[in-house]
This record gives structure tokens, C-alpha cells and sequence, in this order.
């Protein structure tokens, strides 16, 4: 079958027109890629020249964006699949990495930029890519060079999560393949039938999975049939200790099965990867499980570090979670899914995107480090720590269910007869009853005679000033609650809860700005001489000791805070004396992350200013920053001026 001949980031773009229904933006594609919107317009334009021969197109249409429609869809999914292609570095990488793991002998570099047609140079930045991937990262397989040539190291069991990675990292949810690749050295009727075989095995034992670790266990049980069948099999090892009784009924059964379709045999090494991998992914019944009797389902070591976690987020955040009984058996569960050995993570889709959605409460995650490494003996890397920001993020929602006193008091005007302002009411307290505490509903000609004195918000259906009431937020909505109006309401509520959880610290960010350590047009070329330029405005002023400077590197090193072009927010909650900022501007923006930095700002913050965080996080990703006119800044007062409009 033909194949499209569109580069990774095109087939991704496909994709995600593929799984819409109805129109996306330009900007909302952009975002997710992490590209400009005019990217967006010339993929599509190249996609649709691949595509329309199978009459196949993506349609535009002002303000409303993109919608994709063909005439037989399947087709499409087909050709967007490919086995080899070195159009892109990730293409590339992931060709080295099958090369890598399936080869037994040394691999030639000459021959492999022959094979990708592909420069010295090239292939030298490819490896160094592929190091950072798998080699500096999980699995931690050594990549062993030798003049000219190259392999990885003879780690069976290493090699494996690789392949298994390769396969999963772009695995489509809503079908049973990976999303841009093939099957490449796996049969499809193999993994078809192994798709179908375990689930049975799961249920005979009462087994449930998480989608992403049920999907790593079929690739688990294909590589493993395949590499058997190639002779490698993993090596002899100690017998795995199997506490979990209907996993290992499960793990025996399922390679009882295989043998029997496969007519091969599995040793007692690959009988117990498939019990790891069934325990590791095997879902705790919460349905019983209470505050009462948490000892009978979790050991001491989570327990204490959950209530160590949270006795953390009161103490530097002020919030308490400790009525969340919900929450709390959730955190359990989730740190004992993650001193699991085989402990699988769905990581599609654009992290810095995430990251930037979830700052708040991915700074809360962040908390968990120190206590990480003193229970557990490692720093969750990123993925750890965004799912656990995504548990946190629960945990603030329950925060204003139950505390009420919180509710902004909300007033509606409408100028429409009784019945509809009344559905008006019910509509906004069924999208907002959690936030909002609707006092009055009332004609707009009230205006004159009602009290404002206890008053946060007016929603009014008309243009018309209502008051001039000091300290009083006015939003005009339509009178039958249109979808824009639910985004405008959500985004102020937003506003408003970052605004209540920063309400320990009352500085400005003008304050900060203004009395800040200025670095103005550097020539900086290398990120970690200015994280260590900055960091000495700290250290030298007697504001914070090494800590500080060791805690952004590993930061920096584990979950990057350049999440978006122009501006970069770098900090530390390591006690400082003052709070401050350094502020560094380049006379050439550097590369970070893949972003286009010209603004770096490190800020060092006193204990009771803590909160503050919330709100420079909240202002300096946010995304209605004006990044066209941001990243052209340099100096104390433009940069001043700008932010003047964000406070």
C-alpha cells in the first residue's frame, strides 16, 4: 500500500484532525504541537496534497478553523502509518533505537548515515538525542561506542523496555496500533491474538488494569514471543517474590496459553516479567477501602509518605487536604502504583502544554521531591510528577466544596421577563455552584436601590454600568448563557482561584519588578552560566545559601520550567531572607527546550510569601501574554511598562 509522505509532526497533525468532530483553530492545533499557527497552515496545505487523491481533505473556514473529511477515513489511517522514514529527528531516533536493540552485532556509523542518508553531523546530534532518551533516562541502557561503531549494551531485559516504549509511546487508544508506525519486526496476527487472549486471563482472576499498563503488557507478551523465537531470552535470576496471588494465577495462565498457541516454552525468567508487569498494573478495589483500615491495603512507607506529603503542602502552601478522604486514598494508591517495578505512564500528547495548564499545581507536585528521595531514595521524574499534579489539581477542586465561605457573592442583573432570568440563575449555578453564591437575581432597573455592600461579582445581561461599588468585578453575559459565556465565566473564576490560594502574600509583581536584580541585554549563550549568573545575585547577598542554586538545577534538569516561547520562570522555594527577583534580558534570544527565550526571570521567596508563586506562574505563562511584543523586550522599563497591564 502507498504511504503518505509527510514528516511526523504532519502525520501527528492528521491524527489529531482525524479524532476531531468538529472545527479546531489554528491557534488550538498550534498549541497542542507546539508550533506558530502559520506552521499550521502550511502542514495543511501539504497534507491536503497528500491526502485529496484519496479524496481526502481538511476543510478551512474563517473563525472557525480546520475539520477534516474523507470519504473512507479508514484508508487514511492506513497510509498515515509508516515502518521507516528518516523525514524528522524523531523518525530517525526511532529507526537507531530498533537498529540498537534487534542487532547482535556492532553497528557501523558510516553505514547508518548511508542507510538515512543522512550527514556525520547529523547522525552525531540523532545519538545524542537517543542518549537523553534511553540512555540518561529510563530504561538507562549504555550506549557502547567504539571508534566507528556502536551497539547497546547486552541487557536483555533493558532492551526490551525500549522496544516496548517504541511501540506504546504513540500507541492509538481508540484502535489497537500505533498511531504513525508500523508493526515493524512484530507479526500483527501475534499481537491481534495476544490482544484478545489476555484480557481473559485478567478477568478469570479478577484483575483490572489501567488502559496504558493493559497496552504494555500485550507489547510486553509480543516481544517476548518474538525475541524467545529469536533466541533471546532473558537470563537467569533469582525467583520473583509474588505476594500478589491472582497475578501470579493470572501471569501463569496467560504463558500457559501462549505456549499452547505458540508451541514454544517460556522460562521461569519470562514467566515472572509477566507477573511483574500483571502486579505492577493490578488495580487496588478502593470500593472498601476507608481511613479505618488503610494499614490492610498500603504498607507503612507509602502511608507515612502521604501524610508526610500532605502535613507539606499545609505547612508551605497553607492548604489542607487532610478532609479529603477521597484524595487521600487516591495518593495512596498512586505512590504505591509508582514503587512498582514496572510502573507504566500514558505519555501522548504535549507536556509543556500540560505543564503550563496545571502550574499551580504542578508546583504543589514539586513538593514531594525532597520527601521522595527520603523515603523512596529517587526524584520522580516528570511524568511521575504530572500525574501527580493532575491528583492535585482534584484535591484544589474539592477545596472549594468544602469551604463554602469561599463562594464569590454574585449578583444578576437581567433585563428579561422572570421566567428566563430565573433559567438564566439555574444555568450559571449548574456550571458554577461551587464557586459562585448567587444572593440576588433582579431587573437591571434595581440597580439604583440595591445594596452592594456584600457584593464580589455582578453578572448583567446588558451593557450599561451597573455600580461604581469599589471592589466589585462586573461581566457581561448574554441572558441565555451562550458557550462564550461559560469560557469567560470559567476564565475569571480561574483568576479568582489563583487569587484566593495566593491570598498569604499581598507584594506586587511591580514591587518585585522594580526592586529586582536587572541584567539587561547579556550575551549569554549557555543556560546553565545564567542559571549560575542569577543565582549569584542570591547567593552574594546573603539571601539564600547553595541549596537554592542545586534545587533549580535539578529542577531544570528534570522537568524544565521553559514551557513556551519568550519568557522563562526559574525558582526555588528553598527559604530565602527577601523575597526577590533576578532578571536577565539577551541581547539574542538562546534555545531552551526547543523555545526561543529572551526573558529569564529567577525568583528566591521568604516562607510566608510562598503563594506568591501561584500568581507570577499564573502571570508569566499565562496565555494571553502578548508574546509577539514580549519577546522583543530588553530593558528594566519596557519590561516594567508591559507587566503593568497583567497585574
Amino acid at each position: 500500500m502507498d504511504k503518505l509522505n509527510l514528516s511526523l509532526r504532519q502525520r501527528k497533525l492528521l491524527h489529531m484532525m482525524q479524532e476531531q468532530t468538529t472545527y479546531i483553530t489554528g491557534n488550538e492545533l498550534a498549541k497542542q504541537l507546539g508550533v506558530s499557527p502559520r506552521t499550521i497552515r502550511s502542514d495543511i496545505v501539504e497534507i491536503n496534497q497528500n491526502i485529496l487523491p484519496y479524496h481526502a481533505k481538511i476543510l478551512s473556514a474563517r473563525s472557525k478553523g480546520y475539520l477534516y473529511t474523507a470519504e473512507n477515513p479508514e484508508i487514511i489511517q492506513q497510509l498515515n502509518q509508516i515502518d521507516t522514514a528518516f523525514f524528522t529527528k524523531e523518525d530517525r531516533i526511532r529507526y537507531l533505537a530498533f537498529r540498537l536493540c534487534l542487532t547482535d552485532e556492532h553497528l557501523n556509523l558510516f553505514d547508518l548515515e548511508d542507510e538515512m542518508f543522512i550527514s556525520h553531523t547529523t547522525l552525531e546530534h540523532d545519538l545524542h538525542s537517543l542518549k537523553m532518551k534511553y540512555v540518561l533516562s529510563e530504561p538507562y541502557i549504555k550506549l557502547e561506542q567504539k571508534r566507528n561503531f556502536l551497539t547497546f549494551e547486552e541487557n536483555e531485559q533493558k532492551r526490551r523496555s525500549v522496544l516496548n516504549r517504541l511501540f506504546h509511546e504513540d500507541w492509538n487508544y481508540n484502535h489497537n496500533w500505533n498511531t504513525y508506525y508500523g508493526y515493524t519486526f512484530l507479526n500483527k496476527d501475534v499481537l491481534d491474538y495476544i490482544m484478545d487472549e489476555v484480557p481473559l486471563h485478567l478477568d478469570k482472576y479478577g484483575i483490572s488494569m489501567e488502559d496504558p499498563s493493559l497496552v504494555s503488557l500485550n507489547l510486553a507478551a509480543a516481544i517476548m514471543y518474538h525475541r524467545v523465537l529469536s533466541g533471546h531470552q532473558l537470563p537467569p535470576a533469582s525467583p520473583v517474590l509474588r505476594p500478589d496471588t491472582p497475578a501470579s494465577l493470572a501471569s501463569d495462565s496467560l504463558a500457559d496459553a501462549l505456549e499452547g498457541q505458540f508451541h514454544c516454552s517460556f522460562s521461569r525468567e519470562e514467566r515472572d516479567d509477566l507477573y511483574q508487569r500483571i502486579a505492577s498494573g493490578h488495580l487496588p478495589d478502593v470500593s472498601d477501602i476507608t481511613p479505618l483500615n488503610i494499614s490492610q491495603h498500603f504498607g507503612p512507607v507509602t502511608i507515612q509518605l502521604a501524610k508526610a506529603y500532605i502535613d507539606r503542602i499545609q505547612d508551605v502552601f497553607h492548604l489542607d487536604f487532610s478532609e479529603d478522604e477521597d484524595f487521600y486514598i487516591t495518593l495512596l494508591s498512586y505512590i504505591q502504583f509508582i514503587q512498582a517495578p514496572t510502573h507504566i505512564l500514558n505519555t501522548q500528547g504535549n507536556q509543556d502544554l500540560e505543564k503550563r495548564i496545571l502550574n499551580v499545581e504542578f508546583e504543589i507536585a514539586y513538593l514531594f521531591q525532597d520527601l521522595a528521595q527520603q523515603y523512596l531514595g529517587y526524584y520522580l521524574n516528570q511524568n511521575e510528577l504530572l500525574y501527580l499534579a493532575h491528583c492535585i489539581s482534584g484535591a484544589v477542586e474539592f477545596l472549594f466544596e468544602i469551604h463554602p465561605e469561599t463562594k464569590m457573592k454574585t449578583v444578576i442583573f437581567c433585563h428579561m421577563n422572570m421566567p428566563a432570568a430565573w433559567a438564566l440563575k439555574r444555568k450559571i449555578l449548574g456550571a458554577f455552584d461551587k464557586y459562585l453564591n448567587v444572593t440576588a437575581l433582579l431587573p437591571v432597573n434595581d440597580k439604583n436601590i440595591y445594596d452592594f455592600q456584600n457584593t464580589d461579582l455582578i453578572l448583567s445581561t446588558v451593557r450599561k454600568s451597573i455600580t461604581n461599588f469599589p471592589g466589585i468585578d462586573t461581566i457581561q453575559i448574554s441572558p441565555f448563557l451562550a458557550p462564550d459565556d461559560y469560557l469567560l465565566l470559567s476564565e475569571y473564576i480561574n483568576e479568582q482561584r489563583i487569587e484566593h490560594l495566593c491570598a498569604a502574600s499581598d507584594i506586587t509583581l511591580g514591587h518585585l519588578l522594580e526592586h529586582a536584580f536587572w541584567h539587561e541585554k547579556e550575551s549569554f549563550t549557555d543556560r546553565f552560566t545564567i542559571i549560575e549568573t542569577m543565582a549569584e545575585d542570591f547567593l552574594q547577598n546573603n539571601l539564600t545559601d547553595t541549596s537554592y542554586l542545586s534545587d533549580i538545577l535539578r529542577w531544570e534538569s528534570i522537568a524544565t520550567n521553559a514551557t513556551g516561547p519568550g519568557i522563562l520562570f526559574l525558582h526555588s522555594l528553598i527559604p530565602a531572607k527577601e523575597t526577590r527577583l533576578s532578571i536577565t534580558t539577551l541581547d539574542h534570544r538562546i534555545m531552551w527546550n526547543s523555545y526561543k527565550i529572551r526573558i529569564i526571570i529567577m525568583g528566591a521567596f521568604r516562607p510566608d510569601d510562598a503563594t506568591l508563586v501561584f500568581r507570577l506562574l499564573h502571570i508569566f505563562y499565562n496565555d494571553k501574554l502578548d508574546i509577539d511584543t514580549l519577546r522583543m523586550l530588553k530593558t528594566k522599563k519596557e519590561i516594567i511598562d508591559f507587566f503593568k497591564a497583567y497585574e
